[in-house]
């Protein structure tokens, strides 16, 4: 059985960021909760309907190959056992990233459209945020996995597991 997923975001590329932002602001009310620019993305504006909870449900971003839809799961287990699955099915992913925001997996579908699939940690994080994780530590015991994810490069302990100890 397939671990549940939402709809997290979308990100579509934008020849023009700001002016689509603009559009859906006014149309929608979507707020701009984060803009720049960035390698992966080019430059991007991140917009959301629930700015309090989400960071973004809709991304633009200049770079057409950062187009993906992100699907959100509700635990580490969850996104674990969706990558034991797109392993055991041969659907290889591409990354593992760590947003500090969310632990993402990075792969395609068979027709090549990008797909997102994250655990949002709970630790909050001003701006943008990706560090590399091998892949092979998904399937490591979730406590490795957690330690990588809520400690700092200085050490420090963020987020949730900062408040658990």
């Amino acid at each position: 059985m397939a671990a549940k997923v939402r709809l997290g975001h979308i990100g579509v590329p934008a020849q023009n960021p700001r002016q689509l932002a603009r559009f859906y602001h006014e149309l929608l009310g979507l707020e701009v909760t984060l803009e720049g620019t960035l390698p992966a993305l080019g430059e991007f504006i991140f917009l959301s309907d629930r700015p309090e909870e989400e960071t973004q449900t809709l991304a633009f971003m200049t770079r057409p190959g950062a187009r993906h839809i992100a699907w959100k799961v509700e635990s580490l287990t969850a996104l674990k056992t969706l990558y034991a699955q797109a392993k055991a099915h041969g659907i290889s992913v591409d990354r593992v990233l760590n947003h500090r925001a969310s632990l993402s997996l990075y792969l395609h579908d068979p027709e090549g459209n990008g797909i997102e699939i994250y655990w949002p940690t709970g630790q909050t994080v001003e701006g943008l945020f990706a560090e590399p994780v091998d892949i092979a530590q998904l399937e490591q015991p979730d406590s490795a996995l957690l330690e990588l994810i809520f400690h700092t490069r200085d050490g420090v302990r963020t987020g949730r597991q900062a408040a658990a100890t």
